[in-house]
């Protein structure tokens, strides 16, 4: 037992290290922050640019197109109405001049907003000319007020349905006016497509009438 612990040396006085059990593989890296970015930004759907302005400029127009038709809708209906109720009043053949001069006043009012909203080449020139206050947003709305006080002065059912309707007419169209300053630039282009496709439609109509004659004389 002596001899086999003199041939024992102490642990601490060896140099050869504990032999340690093999380890598995060693784990692999983990991928730094600038070894993801590339695949981040593969994986990443591109931003979506900036809107192309004649797209933006073609979608305003369109929006422009419609306002303008349900514009020349109010105020055509607005008209009418005018027209009809004065009809009406002239029909009813009143002894009260007050009656009569405001029928009048109301026939004029509703034949002007009428003829405007035509769009009639030589009709709305004259207009322009004569009545250019209608183009303006300030003088169109108090115009319609005018209007809207003369149904009311009346004392009536009508008078009163018509001046709520004149008002509204007047703020939408004001609203309208002041909101798309290329209103009436756009418009006149409307008129003008739409002059060009009644001349048109007439100039095939005579042409068919004239075939039609020369036949007929053949």
């Amino acid at each position: 037992m002596a001899s086999e612990d003199v041939n024992e040396a102490p642990a601490w006085l060896t140099d050869d290290k504990p032999s340690t059990p093999a380890s598995a593989a060693p784990a692999a890296p983990a991928p730094t922050a600038m070894a993801a970015a590339p695949a981040a930004a593969v994986n990443t759907a591109p931003a979506a640019g900036p809107a192309n302005p004649e797209d933006l400029a073609a979608a305003e127009q369109e929006q422009l197109k419609g306002v303008i038709m349900f514009m020349r809708l109010i105020n055509l209906g607005v008209s009418i109405a005018l027209i009809v109720r004065s009809s009406l009043l002239f029909a009813a053949i009143s002894l009260d001049p007050k009656v009569w001069v405001l029928s009048a006043f109301s026939l004029f009012g509703g034949c002007l907003v009428c003829c405007l909203e035509t769009q009639l080449k030589a009709i709305r020139t004259f207009i322009a000319i004569d009545f250019g206050f209608l183009f303006d947003p300030t003088l169109r709305f108090f115009f319609y007020l005018l209007l809207a006080s003369v149904c009311l002065s009346l004392k009536d059912l009508f008078g009163l349905v018509m001046a709520g309707c004149l008002v509204a007419a007047a703020v939408y169209n004001t609203f309208v006016l002041c909101r798309y300053p290329a209103y009436r630039k756009l418009r006149d282009e409307l008129a003008k497509e739409e002059d060009e496709r009644i001349n048109k439609k007439i100039r095939k109509e005579v042409g068919k009438e004239a075939r039609r004659q020369m036949f007929t004389k053949s």
